[in-house]
């Protein structure tokens, strides 16, 4: 195949099921609101550090904010794409040896119990979610500052990888990755 690295890609989203076509797009997008998350702390905390040098006075609720709000749309919210384009940290001391179809098929399997164990895990939050809603839980700080909507961030975070997890699995299964990973070990490295 030849052509740019974007239009090989392209071709290859092109032939991809519809599932895995909106799996992607709904990792980009939670990738997207991640980078929105970003935006919003590095803003927040300079106009802190402005009210504080000009002004001698702090916006209320910025640490909190930064933990409880911005971070976990950070971490969170990014995981899904991270694992589209398979930049997870990896090791794979013991699958380097093995043949590549073997390699992909146990990683695939992996990849499913992974995603059936996050799918727990949202489950879980979801729980803890729906009830921090119920009660309106804020931080103890004056003036308190709302934690329950940001806790809805977390399960969407967590569904998304996992969803993301499942198109691993296919990928790894079916032989399309998104970008081909080198399986074989870099002699140079060595």
């Amino acid at each position: 195949m030849t052509g740019s690295p974007e239009a090989q890609t392209s071709q290859t989203a092109e032939k991809l099921p519809l599932p895995i076509r909106l799996i992607d797009g709904l990792s980009g997008l939670s990738a997207a609101l991640a980078a929105a998350g970003l935006v919003l702390l590095a803003l927040n905390v300079f106009l802190d550090v402005l009210g504080r040098t000009f002004l001698h006075r702090a916006i209320p609720g910025t640490i909190d904010m930064t933990i409880n709000w911005w971070m976990p749309m950070l971490a969170l919210l990014a995981f899904g794409y991270t694992e589209k384009m398979q930049d997870h940290i990896k090791v794979t001391v013991l699958l380097d040896s093995l043949p590549i179809g073997l390699r992909r098929a146990i990683e695939g399997v992996f990849s499913l119990l992974a995603a059936v164990l996050l799918m727990f895990l949202a489950y879980y939050t979801w729980v803890d979610a729906a009830r921090s809603a119920k009660i309106g839980e804020t931080t103890s700080s004056s003036p308190p500052v709302m934690i329950w909507p940001f806790k809805f961030v977390a399960v969407a975070g967590v569904i998304v990888l996992s969803l993301q997890l499942l198109a691993t699995a296919w990928r790894n299964f079916s032989g399309r990755l998104p970008r081909e990973i080198d399986f074989d070990v870099d002699e140079a490295a060595l």
